[in-house]
């Protein structure tokens, strides 16, 4: 398949347009390369965006984090490129369509029933078209199924289904289709390794009020499984049935016509971890901080001559010693130089840039843990950075800082905590184009709804006691630098329990060659001495004597 091929269908069908989005049956969840229409199409490799085929032309939709990579993966005399900060697609399509009677494809297994009836609001007179190829889009290879133990999660799964079914019988359901990986990963304490970095269970899970259930999924060795085609034949059977409609593909609507919209309050269960997951989410922490300063250590001798792929190799080999490691929670971001200023920046072996001094390393990474899942970025400046960079490192740190030194009442949104950050370089006229923090699963998805701090977040659920966020301001100087300080923290109960405030999990220095301490308040500089006596005192039992003496420099108070 190509764009020429849909636009000569396109023609010939006498279609308007196509929309592709990024994903399959499991909506807005990781996919795996031979499931990425859009980047088979436009060679866009980032993990967000809309792609619209017109007979005469395409338009790739992509947000502020990946309008520089955007740039140079897609061929631009194409395709064009449509800048989601500038505009956005429902407000694209309104302009383009609004006024014609179009007709638009779409594939129904992969695009959600909240999302096809927002288009059939937003255009009254278009008519939208299941397409004649579409499909799940779920890679055939074999996927090996495991139960995540007890020791780990805190409660067994026959617990969780039973709260689940009490809530399903509250809502005068008979029955709950959970479409999320996630949610049905969580709720019957299963994962897989189906992806290379999150280990979810790709299934769906229908439970009756009674709490019985039955597992959809193919190209497993999960025995009781049914295929996904057996939907149609059992869903009809229940009067009153639920189902997320933001996670739920349109095409069960086609077999489930009395389905009902319900949130899947497997989400919001998940979101606050228990008391033994925050057990685990703060050890884990730990040890991906000894494996964090090892490496941080190695590359202050080891830099130059290396390459952005070497040390992210390299990052990855430390992480393997430490217990429990399963695997990175996502591809490792090292981005040297004017590359750190790309959001997402991804490097491979032929383009990856060699490491010199004199310039800096921006390094996001992260790793499941069978108790935990961690995301962290840290700035590195590599030989002696610049005014420039010192002075935006330092604005960075303090949004960090505003936010993480917050307290805020409860059912505070996201989107106000958000601005919270982006305070300090607001005021000197800077920002970022991507949300401060997301909520982080446990040994699953880094990137966990339904919380988020965003300026998009207004309608996201409020933060809440027991859940796990980032918190991860940055900056990005085009063909030059790029700056982020991200830490995961644990949302709790203040002094005042009406309020909240965050308590860090992230163990690791932060540079203090990029930070100018006169332009940081007392209470900013008190915040940073605390948190590096916090990392000294937790991480140095587990160094080497070396290791020890230069974690004792980096973390000595300024």
């Amino acid at each position: 398949m190509d764009i020429k091929s849909i636009q000569k269908e396109l023609k010939a069908q006498k279609l308007s347009g196509r929309i592709f989005t990024l994903g399959n049956l499991f909506i807005g969840e990781d996919i795996l390369p031979e499931e990425n229409r859009i980047c088979e199409l436009t060679g866009f490799t980032g993990s967000y965006a809309l792609l619209f085929v017109t007979p005469a032309k395409a338009y790739l939709f992509v947000d502020g984090r990946y309008e520089l990579q955007a740039k140079k993966e897609v061929n631009l005399r194409r395709i064009e490129i449509v800048k989601l900060s500038e505009i956005s697609f429902c407000s694209w399509l309104k302009n383009n369509f609004a006024k014609s009677s179009a007709r638009i494809a779409y594939n129904p297994w992969i695009i959600s029933l909240s999302t096809l009836n927002g288009l059939k609001k937003l255009l009254p007179a278009a008519e939208f078209i299941p397409a004649a190829n579409a499909g799940r889009l779920l890679s055939p290879k074999p996927v090996k199924v495991f139960t995540h133990q007890k020791k780990f999660t805190g409660q067994v799964s026959k617990d969780k289904l039973a709260q689940f079914a009490a809530h399903i019988k509250k809502c005068g359901l008979d029955a709950f289709l959970v479409t999320s990986a996630a949610s049905t990963s969580w709720l019957l304490n299963l994962r897989s390794n189906a992806l290379p970095y999150t280990p979810v269970f790709r299934a769906y899970v229908l439970v009756e009020k009674n709490g019985a259930y039955k597992v959809f999924a193919e190209n497993t060795d999960y025995e009781t499984a049914l295929p996904f085609a057996k939907l149609a034949e059992i869903l009809p059977r229940y009067a009153k049935l639920g189902a997320d409609f933001c996670s739920t593909p349109a095409a069960i609507a086609g077999f489930a016509p009395q389905l009902a919209d319900t949130a899947d309050a497997v989400a919001a269960m998940k979101a606050v971890k228990n008391p033994t997951e925050l057990k685990g989410m703060r050890n884990a922490h730990l040890r991906d901080g000894v494996a964090l300063t090892k490496f941080l250590f190695w590359l202050s001798k080891n830099y130059k001559g290396k390459t952005e792929t070497e040390v992210a190799e390299k990052l990855l080999a430390f992480r393997k010693k430490e217990l429990n490691f399963y695997s990175e929670s996502f591809a490792a971001i090292a981005g040297f130089g004017a590359n750190a200023a790309v959001v997402h920046y991804h490097a491979d072996e032929k383009s990856a840039a060699v490491l010199k001094k004199n310039a800096v390393l921006l390094l996001d990474s992260g790793g499941q843990y069978y108790d935990g899942t961690t995301d962290v970025t840290r700035t590195i400046a590599l030989g002696e950075p610049s005014a420039d960079m010192t002075e935006k490192n330092t604005l960075v740190l303090k949004a960090h800082i505003a936010l993480a030194s917050a307290v805020f009442p409860q059912q505070t949104s996201g989107s106000e905590l958000d601005l919270i950050a982006r305070q300090p370089l607001l005021k000197q006229g800077l920002d970022y184009e991507h949300g401060t923090g997301h909520g982080v699963g446990f040994f699953s998805d880094v990137h966990e709804g339904p919380a988020r701090i965003s300026v998009h977040a207004k309608n996201s659920a409020p933060l809440a006691a027991g859940m796990v966020t980032s918190i991860e301001p940055g900056y990005y100087k085009e063909n030059a630098f790029g700056i982020r300080i991200e830490n995961l923290y644990t949302v709790k109960p203040a002094k005042n329990p009406k309020y909240l405030h965050f308590e860090v999990l992230t163990l690791a220095p932060i540079d203090k060659k990029l930070i100018n301490k006169y332009m940081l308040t007392t209470e900013e500089l008190t915040w940073l001495n605390r948190y590096h006596r916090q990392v000294f005192l937790s991480l140095k039992k587990y160094l080497t004597r070396q290791e020890l003496e230069w974690l004792r420099e980096a973390c000595a108070p300024l």
